[in-house]
């Protein structure tokens, strides 16, 4: 009967918070987290555009000095989000490195399902200049979702105040230059451009918590700048792309006659980092773990992740580790 009873109420629960209803959303999760004096890291999304059923797309969790930030929200991360038992409602800003669609996806669910949890803000939203267009454009996608939601449960118990986002583009001086996105309680969080022509500017951040330093590339080429502003990193989690797996694939494409396809798949070559340039960066940098996330092509059998790995630490002495989705990494203060 017990068992039934548990049951019931978890389909409740997620009935009722697809619906907007008032839901125990957020009462299992692990609040401890926020304020335990730890940089909490969690990949909630380690996927590319390509389709992965055991990946979401690009998603980091950074929680630490009560503050709980997703970076970047691909397709599929805010189930993920949950299903990793993070305080959804606790959710105070998100950053996104750029506007690629595996990148901001499910920016409007990030926003709508942590209002529903609780959260009773607005949300900023950081981001290299053009972050305005794309807030305004899941504002205006939601709004009648909002309006739904508000008419129905009433302002008290859906407060429109809290509903939505803040765009809030953070520019840079210079090209190698670094800028503060915000400094809370604690937690500095910096932006600096990465290499993802045409979509440009692209920001990787730099997170620094009680002498911890985390660094997430978002989408780059090998980039010297990433080197600079990652160096003495714990932490390096850095997208990657196998380039001799595509060049086969694009190989296999031109002969038989696809020309379009063998085209997209050398693109991709050109704006992204193969694992041995990471392992280079990471070494440069001297950073303690690197991180590979954003794996094209998906990682689904033990011969692809070889090839991931394949003479990375001939380059690279410390940690390598190939993210998955659920993968957490706990920081305790340092100094």
């Amino acid at each position: 009967m017990t068992t039934t009873l548990t049951l019931l109420a978890m389909l409740l629960s997620s009935s009722l918070e697809a619906s907007g209803q008032q839901s125990t959303a957020g009462t299992n999760a692990d609040a401890g987290l926020l304020n335990d004096g730890q940089l909490h890291v969690v990949l909630c999304g380690t996927g590319s555009p390509l389709q992965d059923a055991s990946r979401a797309a690009a998603c980091v969790a950074i929680i630490a000095g009560g503050e709980f930030i997703l970076v970047d929200t691909g397709p599929g991360s805010w189930r993920k989000t949950v299903a990793n038992n993070l305080p959804a409602q606790s959710l105070s800003a998100i950053l996104l490195t750029h506007f690629h669609s595996d990148h901001i996806g499910d920016l409007g669910e990030a926003l709508v399902q942590s209002w529903i949890a609780g959260r009773i803000h607005k949300i900023n939203v950081y981001g290299p200049p053009g972050v305005e267009q794309v807030v305004a454009g899941f504002t205006q996608a939601y709004s009648l979702d909002t309006s739904y939601r508000v008419q129905h449960h009433g302002d008290e118990w859906m407060p429109r105040v809290g509903a939505g986002a803040i765009a809030q583009p953070v520019r840079l001086a210079r090209n190698d230059a670094a800028a503060l996105a915000f400094e809370r309680n604690g937690l500095k969080v910096t932006a600096f451009k990465v290499e993802h022509d045409p979509a440009s500017p692209a920001y990787g951040y730099r997170f620094e918590y009680r002498g911890r330093v985390v660094v997430i590339s978002g989408d780059t080429s090998k980039s010297a700048n990433l080197a600079r502003h990652a160096m003495g990193a714990d932490i390096l989690i850095h997208d990657v792309l196998a380039k001799n797996l595509l060049q086969m694939a694009a190989s296999n494409f031109d002969q038989a006659g696809n020309r379009r396809r063998a085209k997209l798949a050398r693109d991709i070559m050109t704006y992204h980092t193969s694992p041995l340039e990471a392992a280079e960066i990471a070494a440069s940098a001297k950073v303690e773990t690197l991180v590979f996330t954003h794996m094209v092509p998906p990682p689904s059998s033990p011969q692809i992740e070889q090839a991931f790995l394949r003479g990375v630490s001939d380059v690279f002495k410390g940690k390598v580790v190939l993210g998955t989705d659920g993968m957490r990494f706990d920081l305790r203060p340092r100094g």
